[in-house]
């Protein structure tokens, strides 16, 4: 049978094909593929899309004669309503992933209940509670933005120091116990290079996730003396171990030195040179509680930097007592396909809790701690403390738009 012959047969057979029903229509494309010789699948395609090939245009039909379809399924359970609610709370969390999200809407959801502002009614608590994390993701996605960013890194060679502390390698984080932590710093140079500019310094504790921060003006070590300061201050737990990367603001005898200094004696390791995985835990803070926080922009008054701190400050509170997180169990390869095993998500805070020989004197300071916090009023307050340093960096730009005019 010629191709000619075969598109004559296809037309003819369209009208009585779409007119049939399923029966019918199961018996003419039997009857059709016999003559033709075509793929059972072609064949339908070729007799719905009205003898064309698939892929080209449809003839014009008029629209007074094309009838309305519409598909009748069983109604949606989470109305526009509970997505609204879903949504808030992803933005003021820090738009979690739904793993996490979701455990920390099942524990809060006393208190986010009685808030005017997300307006949750009794009928949608149970709903809220019992989402799960796949479905919170497919509610989530039209409003989830891909924010791709992108930083420097300040990390420079340093002296010989470095080979008399010793290295401690991304495997050996294992088994370890409250107070072994990776610090690192985060710089704002707003994509300028060329000047000086204030960084964060970053501090993850590895076994619980618990993070603090701290702005300072450089890398100048009298201002990471004073952020480790700072830092071990707010850390319910005491400073074991301190980890960094090879950068000069920590390879230095100012930062052994105070290591020394401690009682008891707080250890020190390295990374390997250009070795980003022996530091990854506070790696990976660096971007989801600094960059996501506060973006790339420049930080460079003294006024920016104290907000930066009374944010950190807040949006710790949060992450650490509130903000659940999983770590990897086990990884599995079967083929190419690769399994990953997760714990259930817990806070920084209930891994501390957990852990069987922590102080019970940390343990009740930690308990009583939380109890005093409302995780609504905590983001709200971030909300607060974001839109000021906005504020600032704004008023900022037109001053430097106005001394650039008068060169």
């Amino acid at each position: 049978m010629t191709m000619k012959t075969r598109q004559e047969l296809a037309k003819a057979n369209t009208k009585r094909y779409q007119k049939a029903d399923r029966k019918k229509k199961a018996g003419i494309l039997d009857e059709f593929c016999e003559n033709t010789q075509y793929n059972r699948d072609y064949a339908a395609t070729l007799l719905r899309v009205g003898g064309n090939k698939p892929g080209q245009p449809k003839a014009k039909r008029s629209k007074a004669k094309v009838a309305l379809c519409r598909r009748t399924g069983r109604p949606a359970v989470y109305d526009q309503d509970i997505i609204r609610i879903l949504v808030m709370l992803w933005r003021m969390f820090d738009q979690l992933c739904a793993k996490r999200l979701v455990p920390l809407i099942r524990n809060s959801i006393a208190s986010l209940q009685g808030h005017e502002l997300l307006r949750i009614k009794p009928g949608q608590v149970h709903l809220l509670t019992t989402m799960s994390a796949s479905t919170a993701d497919r509610l989530l996605k039209k409003s989830r933005a891909a924010n791709k960013l992108h930083g420097h890194s300040y990390t420079r060679p340093n002296g010989g120091l470095k080979e008399s502390i010793p290295v401690r390698t991304f495997g050996e984080w294992r088994e370890c116990p409250p107070g072994d932590c990776q610090v690192d710093t985060v710089g704002h140079d707003g994509g300028m290079l060329s000047t000086e500019c204030s960084f964060t310094l970053c501090l993850t504790d590895v076994y619980s996730g618990w993070t603090e921060r701290f702005a300072m003006q450089n890398r100048a070590f009298k201002w990471v003396h004073m952020g480790l300061d700072v830092i071990r201050a707010s850390m319910p737990f005491p400073l074991r171990h301190l980890h960094p990367d090879n950068g000069s603001e920590f390879i230095n005898y100012g930062l052994v030195d105070y290591c020394k200094a401690q009682v008891p004696v707080i250890g020190l390791s390295r990374s390997r040179a250009g070795k980003k995985n022996d530091n990854c835990h506070v790696e990976q803070k660096n971007f989801d509680t600094i960059r996501k926080l506060v973006g790339y922009a420049r930080y460079s008054t003294q006024e920016m930097l104290t907000t930066l701190n009374d944010l950190y400050a807040v949006h710790g509170l949060l992450l650490n007592y509130f903000y659940p997180s999983q770590k990897l169990i086990s990884k599995t390869r079967i083929g190419s396909r690769v399994i990953k095993t997760y714990d259930h998500p817990q806070s920084p805070a209930d891994r501390l809790l957990g852990h069987p020989k922590l102080e019970e004197h940390i343990k009740h300071v930690i308990r009583a701690k939380r109890q005093s916090l409302d995780p609504m009023d905590l983001s709200i307050r971030i909300d607060t403390l974001s839109a000021k340093l906005m504020r600032l960096l704004s008023q900022e730009s037109i001053k430097e738009v106005q001394q650039a005019g008068r060169r």
